[in-house]
């Protein structure tokens, strides 16, 4: 991957590249870009997904004016696309203090959520006020089939990705403790394949963890060892 900006204030919007539909300039990133040029969506892949968002957000803006609270935001978020950048990955989108991020390639996957645990700990996202806390996360790390589309109008539109490691990941991110980086077992023994050194930075949680609103589903949870001081 290529080297990381520092997380400094962020840039204005960049224009989109030559060749993109008009109006999807902002919406639609590159993967999903490789995905229109190969031909019509939906599609599905098998993606990697991570969701990254703020712990601690509201006490933030309990104790905070909300000016600095969105700096904090900002940074945060210049962070986490940056990384996605950086490890060949994708921002799906952003919401509130969180955002989905995606890769083709779990190993991607799994430097980036690391990446973003480490960049967080040295302090990368302070904003040169002492009242505010370090930054912390909460991530999850799924993988599976998954379905790419449209939706929306001619207006207004977005890509939405549809499958059951998406809404795993999703309810699986609740889970965490502030700092936290929880995979799923499959994502887990995919690493212990294609890179083991990655699959040693987790350990097991809950062999069978029974899936808010799943319907009785239950996945492995590991955990990822806390970042370094």
């Amino acid at each position: 991957g290529r080297p990381l900006e520092a997380a400094g204030d962020p840039p204005a919007a960049a224009a989109g590249p030559a060749g993109t539909r008009p109006g999807l300039a902002g919406l639609l990133p590159s993967l999903a870009e490789r995905y229109l040029r190969a031909g019509a969506l939906p599609a599905r892949r098998r993606l990697t997904t991570l969701y990254v968002d703020i712990a601690g957000s509201t006490r933030l803006l309990a104790a905070h004016p909300p000016e600095t609270v969105l700096r904090v935001v900002q940074r945060f978020m210049h962070l986490v696309t940056e990384v996605a950048l950086a490890y060949c990955g994708d921002v799906k989108d952003y919401a509130g203090d969180g955002a989905l991020l995606y890769f083709e390639a779990v190993a991607d996957g799994a430097r980036a959520a690391l990446a973003i645990r480490d960049a967080l700990a040295a302090g990368c996202c302070d904003v040169g006020n002492a009242s505010v806390p370090v930054v912390t996360a909460r991530m999850s790390l799924t993988v599976g089939d998954v379905v790419l589309g449209p939706v929306g109008t001619a207006v207004r539109h977005a890509l939405a990705l549809v499958g059951p490691s998406v809404s795993v990941g999703a309810r699986l991110l609740k889970q965490g403790e502030p700092g936290s980086l929880l995979a799923t077992g499959e994502v887990v023994e995919a690493l212990a394949r294609e890179a083991p050194d990655l699959a040693a930075e987790f350990r097991l949680l809950d062999p069978a963890f029974d899936v808010p609103g799943a319907d009785g589903m239950t996945v492995a949870v590991w955990g990822a060892t806390p970042a370094e001081a």
